[in-house]
């Protein structure tokens, strides 16, 4: 009978002794790494993943999960393109901040053909006019941008719709040909350890995106984006692991940091009280710590 596993412990002996074949070198290593490559398998499938070789009585789902563990591997690479597609539309389409600014002066001031909605109907909203607004800034300079940009707007809000749209779709059946890999057992699709929140993670970001797509609230789909590049980029992920498993050691040398920069601030308020240099750069304690701050990150130099 089809019996997919889901701990070590309900694995049968030749799972075991594959298992530990792939931890020992030799000739046993060399030859399960071969087959891997010949069904497919990127991942050994033993605990946490559907093996359809040794489940035989669903011929089927196994027929399924070999022909979708075949095109995980193949499409890989094709899923981190659109990732990296759907990362790069926020350097693209017009700023949510501006997208509806109709309370500024300078727009009400502006005689725009509005939309249904209430929204400048020319696809780019506010941004438009925003973005090449010029004018003289408060310290006398003319002709200077009042939002400084890249002007790299170069798609409408419906056009970063659907090519959003059309990214989530394809990561969508990825996942969904994920799913059937593991032989449509959700326990294995969601095996404890990084699998589980990579999946969760996946899913959760998804469902956000396209709530957001279809319904417009898309001010935090930016940091989606980054969210849903992240999950396959597994150069990420253990670099990500590496920098949060240093925090809790350099905890120790910033709070030290902390230390010193908040005494001195103190003896910059009480030395500095009521002269030029302390009015100007330590008023306050908190204003004292933000100086320091400044001169440990060296951003007043020159």
């Amino acid at each position: 009978s089809s019996t997919p596993y889901s701990s070590f412990d309900e694995l049968p002996d030749d799972l075991i002794h594959r298992q530990r074949a792939l931890k020992e070198e030799g000739v046993g290593q060399a030859a399960f790494l071969i087959r891997d490559a010949v069904i497919g398998h990127q991942d050994a499938p033993y605990e946490g993943y559907y093996d359809p070789y040794n489940n035989e009585g669903d011929k089927i789902r196994n027929a399924i999960s070999v022909v979708c563990g075949r095109l995980v591997v193949q499409c890989r690479g094709f899923v981190v393109f659109v990732g990296w597609i759907l990362f790069s539309l926020s350097f693209f389409e017009p700023p949510h901040w501006c997208r509806d600014m109709s309370h500024l002066q300078i727009i009400m001031n502006l005689d725009l053909d509005e939309g249904a909605d209430g929204v400048n109907d020319n696809g780019y909203g506010d941004c438009e006019y925003l973005l090449r607004a010029r004018g003289t800034t408060a310290d006398g300079e003319e002709n200077q941008q009042y939002y400084p940009n890249s002007n790299a707007m170069l798609l409408t809000v419906f056009q970063t719709q659907i090519i959003e749209l059309a990214c989530l779709v394809v990561i969508c059946i990825y996942l969904l040909v994920r799913f059937a890999d593991d032989g449509f057992v959700p326990r294995l699709f969601f095996f404890p350890g990084q699998k589980r929140w990579r999946h969760t993670l996946q899913i959760w970001v998804l469902v956000s995106l396209l709530a957001g797509n279809l319904s417009g609230g898309t001010k935090f789909n930016p940091l989606l984006r980054m969210l849903i590049l992240g999950t396959f980029l597994r150069s990420f992920q253990r670099e990500l692991w590496t920098f949060l498993k240093m925090i809790p050691q350099m905890i120790l040398v910033l709070s030290i940091l902390a230390v010193i920069v908040v005494f001195y601030a103190w003896f910059g308020v009480v030395i500095f009280y009521d002269t030029p240099e302390g009015k100007e750069s330590f008023p306050s304690l908190i204003e004292g710590i933000w100086t320091l701050w400044i001169c440990v990150t060296t951003a007043n130099y020159p």
